[in-house]
């Protein structure tokens, strides 16, 4: 996927607050590719943040969500893409199932699942991975060695219809 077609389907605001910067970008699912942006903000931090369609055969070479399933061509049916956000010195990510009736707006979050992290400098602890119909979180607090403060991490996606809204703060 070429830069300019990706920047068409993407759209990214940064929300800023007095302690933490919130990252949110959207993504159109119905291309059925994978999706990656990269993000600076005005400090210089740079973060990536992926939505990856998981085919059936790509499935069963995950270990932790082998399992019957099967896959369809957006816009119906059940697909499982993989959200992940990276900085870097923090990765995050998880899967979800999405399904899409015929009716689009009608589509929701299904399943989240096999959350999967690394980090340098710090640990997470209180780590929880949730979803309703419309949203899946992952969430946890970040302290840094060395005493260096700590913080609340999270990696939300957020559906209406085939868009994707990924925010994060890490």
């Amino acid at each position: 996927m070429n830069l300019s077609h990706m920047l068409q389907n993407c759209l990214s605001k940064k929300n800023a607050t007095e302690d933490t910067k919130e990252i949110t970008v959207q993504f159109d699912l119905k291309d059925q590719e994978k999706h990656e942006i990269i993000v600076v903000d005005e400090s210089g931090k740079e973060m990536t943040i992926t939505i990856e369609p998981i085919m059936l055969s790509e499935r069963e070479d995950y270990g932790r969500i082998n399992r019957l399933s099967y896959q369809h061509l957006f816009p119906y049916g059940k697909s499982t893409y993989q959200v992940k956000a990276a900085t870097p010195y923090m990765g995050i990510s998880y899967f979800i199932d999405v399904n899409v009736p015929n009716n689009i707006e009608e589509s929701r979050i299904i399943k989240a699942y096999s959350y999967d992290y690394w980090i340098i400098g710090g640990t997470l602890n209180n780590i929880s991975l949730s979803h309703t119909e419309k949203t899946a979180k992952f969430s946890a607090d970040v302290s840094w060695l060395g005493g260096l403060g700590g913080a609340n991490v999270y990696v939300k996606a957020t559906l209406s219809g085939n868009l994707l809204t990924i925010s994060t703060r890490m």
